[in-house]
């Protein structure tokens, strides 16, 4: 880990409030709205309320204003569908998934149907007698929280991809020049997807002794804005690098990046630059796994089992190393697209409806789309597992209905093991099935959803398989 040096006295910076927009066409509505956002104080950032009284000049402000964190609309204004039209403005004209949206209107008569807030995925819906004082308070915060942790995963997601490309390009590396090109082009990259700017010095360093060079240094813990390091470019020479961001950076990514920076300095260190950046890759993968199943109301616990018993069958099954190593990895990874489900369907505490299923199938299409914006092997088959794990080997599966051998290999294992792991655990709408009840499903299922051969490897090392749940 990193060897904090030194500490330097933080600057205050300035936090940018959270933007919220108001559309509604009474101006009774604005004035309370605009007292109750007055007092409020989330993660340590005011609320800046803009007011909009009409659809066609809440459109103008989304144009124009960045960054909207929650828009509270009324359904009814200057036309009878005049909010939803904001709505659809926001989804698919500004492509905005990370603005919360809630519907507030004093005409239940006009209000949206389901399949309209499925479709535009809105958050709430609440009727302008409800909304004052408190309850007002209470609606504001917990949708900045929402907006807080979806605007998160998908930093996440930029900044793994940021990553995972970069780390191929490591191996060509031979110049100082290189060295300096790949850092700023590193942390330019950083700083677009934590929306902050960056300032990137360097200098050459003549290493007296060798031993005592300073590697990832923070100006602070927790929530820091600068650091620096060296990148040994010689026996007694190395690039010594000055990043000052505009805005803190939040713990959680300063150790995603201690993490990628201190394996990279190793590699360059050494100056054998001769193998992949798998383990760092991996590090950030199960941190990443770790909060998609967290915001579905699931374990990190549920990621490493799948990743370790993939990896148990693949052995089995004499795949290459190289294989082995990379599905334990894409396994972790079969779920990253519920980042783009609904919290409403992913954390309902009870069955879905057929209507919420058919959206939830549509998390193996978010997950292929993610991960293959990456061209790296390694993605490739985390892509496929993403698309294929809800397939069945007799056809009956999503969201393609491949049958038998037509389903990747890849999907067929990590979906035995998501069947076994999901039933053995605890879910948001149900307790997890007992050891005895789980079999009699996997046992039941043998040549419906599995393949029959992959389940038979699966009861070969079943004794091995049941020690993670001990």
């Amino acid at each position: 880990m990193p060897t904090f040096l030194k500490k330097t006295p933080k600057e205050e910076h300035k936090l940018e409030p959270w933007k919220i927009l108001v559309v509604d066409d009474e101006p009774d509505v604005h004035a309370v709205t605009s007292v109750v956002a007055r007092d409020i104080t989330f993660l340590n950032r005011p609320v800046k309320v803009y007011s909009a009284y009409s659809g066609t000049e809440a459109i103008e402000i989304l144009k124009n204003v960045p960054g909207i964190a929650l828009a509270i609309i009324d359904v009814v204004m200057e036309t009878e569908h005049a909010g939803l039209e904001v709505v659809r403005f926001v989804r698919e004209d500004l492509r905005d998934k990370r603005m919360r949206l809630v519907i507030r209107t004093g005409q239940p008569g006009y209000a949206p149907p389901r399949e309209i807030i499925l479709k535009y995925d809105i958050n709430d819906y609440r009727e302008k007698a409800e909304l004052s004082g408190n309850a007002l308070y209470t609606l504001i915060v917990s949708k900045l929280r929402e907006y807080k942790d979806y605007t998160t995963l998908d930093k996440q997601r930029l900044l793994l991809s940021k990553l995972a490309f970069l780390t191929s390009l490591v191996m060509d590396l031979k110049t100082d020049e290189d060295y300096v090109k790949f850092v700023e082009e590193l942390f330019d990259g950083i700083a677009q997807i934590l929306e902050v700017d960056v300032k990137i010095e360097h200098r050459k360093e003549h290493l007296v002794n060798h031993k005592a060079y300073k590697r990832v240094v923070w100006s602070g813990l927790g929530a820091d804005t600068s650091l620096e390091f060296n990148l040994r470019t010689g026996y007694s020479s190395a690039l010594h690098f000055d990043v000052t961001f505009s805005a803190e950076v939040e713990e959680y990514f300063s150790k995603i990046l201690d993490v990628f920076l201190n394996d990279l300095i190793l590699e360059v260190e050494n100056n054998f630059i001769s193998r992949d950046l798998t383990d760092t890759l991996y590090k950030i993968v199960y941190i990443i796994s770790e909060v998609t199943e967290t915001r579905s109301l699931e374990t990190g616990e549920h990621v490493r089992r799948v990743g370790e018993i993939a990896k148990i069958l693949a052995q089995e099954m004499g795949m290459e190393d190289l294989e082995v190593e990379y599905l334990e990895i894409a396994a972790m990874l079969h779920d990253v697209g519920k980042v783009g489900i609904p919290d409403s369907i992913l954390m309902k505490p009870s069955q879905l409806s057929e209507e919420e299923f058919e959206i939830m199938k549509h998390h193996t299409i978010i997950g292929h789309k993610i991960l293959s914006t990456v061209d790296h092997p390694l993605f490739n088959m985390a892509s496929t597992v993403a698309l294929y794990h809800h397939e069945n080997w007799d056809g009956t599966g999503y969201p393609k209905g491949l049958k038998g051998e037509e389903i990747p290999l890849c999907a067929r294992i990590v979906s035995i093991i998501d069947f076994y792991d999901a039933l053995r655990s605890d879910r948001v709408y149900r307790k997890a099935y007992s050891e005895e009840e789980t079999l009699k499903f996997l046992h039941a299922n043998n040549g419906k959803k599995f393949d029959p051969r992959i389940f038979d490897i699966f009861m070969k090392k079943y004794e091995q398989i049941r020690k993670l749940y001990q």
